[in-house]
C-alpha cells in the first residue's frame, strides 16, 4: 500500500470522527430528550453505520486488511479471554472500583432497549472496526512505516474518542482493549475477528447485570 492508500484511509477515520459530532446538530430540545430517553449513543451510532458502511464497500474492502480475513477458533478465544481480563479483572487489582460501564441501568421501554442493543452490539463495533483497527491503524502503518507506533497511536486516538467516559481509568481499560482488537485485526489479517470480538464484548458489558445477576 501506498501514501494515497493512507490519505483514503485517513480520510475515512475523519469522516468518522465528523460523523461522531452529527447529534450535535439537532435542536437542543431533540437533544436533551435524546439524551435523557438514553437515545443519543444509540442515533449518533446509527449516523456512523449508514455512511461508513457504504464507504467501506466502496473503497476499502479490496484494500489488504480490510477484508474477512483468517477466522481462528484459538485466536478468538484467546483474545476474548484477555479482553475479559482487562474489563473485569484488571479493573478489580489496579482501581479501586470497576471503571467502565458502556451503559447505566435503567428501565427502558422495550423497543428502546432493543435499539440500543443493536446499537452497542452490531453497529458500533463494525464501524469502529472499519474506522479505526481498519482506517485509522492502517493510514497510520503506512505514513510511520510501523506497526507498533501505529498500533499504540491508534489505540490511544481510540481511548481519547470515548468522550462519554469521566476520568483517565475508563481511558486505560479501552487503551488495552484497542491493543488487543489491534493485535486480533493483525494476526487474523482481516477485520472480521475484531468486530466479532468487539460485538461480544459489547453485548457482555452492556448486559452484565443479566448475566452476572448484578
Amino acid at each position: 500500500m501506498n501514501k494515497k492508500d493512507g490519505y483514503l484511509f485517513l480520510s475515512v477515520f475523519i469522516v468518522m470522527v465528523i460523523l461522531t459530532g452529527a447529534p450535535l446538530l439537532l435542536p437542543e430540545q431533540l437533544r436533551m430528550m435524546s439524551i435523557v430517553s438514553g437515545m443519543f449513543f444509540p442515533l449518533m451510532f446509527t449516523v456512523e453505520i449508514l455512511v461508513i458502511t457504504p464507504l467501506y464497500f466502496l473503497f476499502l474492502r479490496e484494500k489488504e486488511g480490510f477484508g474477512v480475513g483468517n477466522f481462528n477458533l484459538k485466536d478468538f478465544i484467546l483474545y476474548l479471554s484477555i479482553i475479559l481480563i482487562i474489563q473485569f479483572i484488571l479493573p478489580k487489582l489496579f482501581f479501586e472500583e470497576e471503571t467502565y460501564d458502556s451503559h447505566s441501568e435503567t428501565i427502558l421501554p422495550a423497543i428502546t432497549f432493543i435499539f440500543i442493543q443493536i446499537s452497542y452490539i452490531l453497529m458500533a463495533p463494525v464501524y469502529e472496526e472499519i474506522a479505526i483497527r481498519g482506517a485509522l491503524f492502517g493510514s497510520l502503518t503506512i505514513f510511520l512505516k510501523a506497526k507498533f507506533p501505529a498500533t499504540i497511536l491508534s489505540s490511544l486516538i481510540f481511548a481519547v474518542l470515548h468522550t462519554q467516559y469521566s476520568g483517565y481509568k475508563p481511558l486505560i481499560i479501552l487503551f488495552f482493549v484497542s491493543l488487543t482488537l489491534t493485535a486480533a485485526r493483525v494476526r487474523s489479517k482481516g477485520l472480521l475477528l475484531p468486530v466479532i470480538l468487539h460485538a461480544l464484548m459489547n453485548c457482555i458489558i452492556i448486559n452484565k447485570s443479566y448475566i452476572f445477576g448484578s
